[in-house]
């Protein structure tokens, strides 16, 4: 089937984020939406903040910050101002040593191959 959107690698990472985003603001709208009622420019501030916080000592707590300061903005279908903290995370990257590169490539490949599986079933 050529015109089948999962033989297209780029699709499929494509909607496998997209997928991802989804779950994440579902769980954050499910948890209560606690950053509902912040200003734009707060939310946005906020979440560079947790961005470099989480960058700085990736735990849990500022891992769930970001991840939900990210989806109050997507819930408003606002940006996330990547290009705020561009430089931090390349500079992240270029420090991570290859062999953690490739056991974080791994995880997301198995993601990947998991949300392939599952998208595949058929609806009940």
């Amino acid at each position: 089937m050529a015109d089948d959107p999962r033989e297209d690698p780029e699709a499929v990472v494509k909607a496998f984020l997209q997928h991802k985003s989804l779950q994440q603001m579902r769980g954050y709208q499910a948890r209560g939406r606690r950053f509902a009622k912040l200003a734009v420019r707060q939310l946005t501030e906020d979440w560079i903040i947790a961005v470099r916080s989480w960058l700085a000592h990736k735990d849990h707590t500022n891992e769930r910050m970001m991840d939900d300061l990210a989806a109050e903005l997507r819930l408003r279908r606002l940006e996330l101002p990547y290009v705020a903290v561009e430089q931090e995370l390349a500079d992240c990257s270029a420090r991570t040593k290859e062999t953690e590169r490739k056991k974080v490539l791994r995880a997301v490949a198995r993601e990947i191959g998991e949300f392939m599986r599952e998208s595949q079933r058929p609806l009940q």
